[in-house]
Parts: structure tokens; sequence; C-alpha cells
């Protein structure tokens, strides 16, 4: 039976899965697998039971891990950052956000996050208080920074595309653009260095992403996500090589369909793992599709892979009004350097 021409359609229907005693038992969602590569069922099981964590958000985004066993997530139209555990269940992190999206976490535990509202990559201090890392490059005001990674050396990269700034839902809704397009910065915090990295064929820039030894850089480039109706915008994953503190020249790693790519992971072992309208997809380090896993949801917008306290490796998945938690048999990339 062939992987390429073949699919099998797994669900995990009906599962209940019991949380902390300050929570109801919530329901499983059913998600299902598509398997185009023998190797898609090393990265996850066949019947994965995926437990509904929330389901009330307006526009949920930027997961990530703040320790082995807390998620923070966005809810970036209700401004408000949430936390999740099974110990605490899920609370309000931080209200109002300044409209954050994006969140990391660097070596220190710090949580490094790009802010909508302050235009600006911020960082949460160890005593709780903030701090404004860098809002401009060369005298202008950033549109609203996207996603942040950051790399083994240290350096906080992120994207500015326009999308917060144009949206009144995901801003105070008063800023306008003051650089003309869409980029990738990298900015060093001990140096205080800002750099515009070289990222030709990328339009606007979303999602990143750093393979295992951080060597490469992945952007997802949602340009499609500024006017859906034209096909001839791109929706697609570059990655460039990274050299010292500057990017050389790209290509084309993948095309995503249906919808654009948003949130972007790497594995340990270089596999890529994107969102999509539908889902998550997941792709080998050469760019081939190894499989689907279908989200019943409006759209998937990011996603965030995490290790418990008793090594259970973890998918977290923002997926508009809901975040699911889908048991996954790998580890992410970004932990590796922590």
């Amino acid at each position: 039976m062939s992987f390429h021409h073949k699919s099998w359609f797994l669900s995990a229907v009906g599962s209940i899965v019991l949380l902390n005693a300050a929570q109801s038992a919530a329901a499983g969602s059913d998600i299902k697998l598509i398997a185009e590569q023998p190797g898609f069922y090393d990265l996850i099981a066949k019947h994965p039971v995926a437990q509904k964590i929330a389901d009330n958000g307006k526009w949920l985004e930027g997961p990530a891990c703040i320790a082995p066993d807390t998620l923070i997530y966005s809810d970036v139209k209700r401004n408000e950052v949430m936390s999740w555990s099974e110990k605490d269940g899920l609370k309000s992190w931080l209200s109002p956000a300044d409209y954050q999206n994006g969140h990391t976490v660097d070596a220190e535990g710090r949580v490094i996050a790009a802010s909508h509202g302050k235009r600006a990559v911020v960082r949460r201090e160890h005593d709780g208080s903030w701090t404004t890392l860098i809002d401009s490059w060369q005298g202008k005001r950033f549109h609203s920074p996207n996603d942040v990674a950051v790399a083994p050396d240290g350096a906080i990269w992120f994207t500015d595309p326009k999308f917060g700034i144009l949206s009144k839902e995901e801003s105070d809704g008063t800023g306008k653009p003051e650089i003309e397009g869409e980029f990738v910065y990298r900015y060093d915090p001990v140096a205080k260095k800002l750099s515009k990295m070289n990222t030709p064929e990328l339009y606007t820039p979303n999602g990143l992403a750093f393979s295992p030894d951080g060597k490469l850089l992945y952007v997802s480039d949602a340009q499609l996500g500024h006017d859906v109706n034209n096909t001839s915008l791109q929706h697609r994953i570059m990655v460039y090589p990274v050299n010292a503190q500057q990017t050389e020249a790209g290509r084309v790693f993948a095309e995503i369909s249906p919808g654009v790519p948003d949130g972007i992971k790497v594995d340990t072992k270089g596999n890529v793992w994107t969102s999509s309208e539908d889902g998550v997809q997941v792709f080998s380090p050469a760019g081939k599709r190894l499989g689907k896993i279908l989200i019943p949801a409006k759209a998937t917008a990011n996603l965030a892979l995490c290790t418990d306290a008793q090594n259970r490796h973890w998918m977290y998945v923002t997926a508009t009004d809901r975040v699911l938690r889908i048991p996954v048999r790998v580890k992410g990339a970004d932990t590796l350097h922590k």
C-alpha cells in the first residue's frame, strides 16, 4: 500500500479526559490524522487523544511552555494572556496584555513576547515587571511584532508583519505603519544591537523557528493573509541559512494549503510543524510532507512542542477559539539550548 496515494483517517472521538479538581471533566476534541509517509507515526501515535484545554477564546495565538508543566497563550482580540497547568487549571496570566501575540522563553527562563500594542518586543523579568527591549528600526516604529524565537546564541529573532496594526481588534486601532515593507529582525540583548535580516522572496513574515543546530531559519510567508481572494499572494515556508549574525540566500521549503502558514515549530529530528487553515502539517527536513493533523476549528493559528516534568511530549495547538493538547513522540528543538 503506497503512503503517497493512500491516506488514513483516524479519530479520537468522544474521549473523556479528567482534569484537576478545580475543573470539570473535559471532552476530548475530535481530530483526524492523514499519514502521507511512514515516518509520520514516529512522531505521533495513530490514535492520539486530544484534550481540550479551552474553547471560549476570540482569537488564540502564541502558545509557549514557560515551565515544564505550565502553558501560556494569547487571546489577542481579548487583550489577555492565559495560563494553564494540570495542577492549577486555566487562569488569566496577564490582563490587559498590550495585545501580545507570540511568546518564547530565553535561556534564563524569562518570557519574551511580541506585542502588537506596544509595537515592540518585550521581556518579563524575574520580578514580574516588563521591559521593552526594542520598538523601532532606524527611528521608525515597528508595525506589530508577531512572533519571536531565541537563537542558540541568545539573540532574539522576530517577525514584523502589518496584521496587528491594521486590525482594530488586535491593537488599539490608532497606529499607522512607519516602515515600508515587512521584515525579520535579529536583536542581541547583550550588545543591544538590532539588525534587519536579508530575506529575499519573503513578503509577509509570520512564524519563525530554527533547525536543531541553529544553522537554518524557517519563516512562514503569510502574504495571502492580507487578501485571501488574491491567489497570486504567497502562502509558503521559506528557509534561510544562518551565517553568524545574518541570513544568506534562501529557498522555498514548502507551499502550504489550505490557508496560510502561521506558527511553525521544529522538532529535535529537524521536522517542521506548521499551522494551516485545517490543522497542523508536518514536513521532513527535506521538505517532504509526512502527514497532517486535522483540527476541528475554523483555522489553526499556532502550536508549541513541549515536554513536561514526567518527560511526556505534547503539542499544544491554538485554533481560533480553542486550545488543544495532543500527545506526540518528539521534543521541540527550541528546548535544546535552554
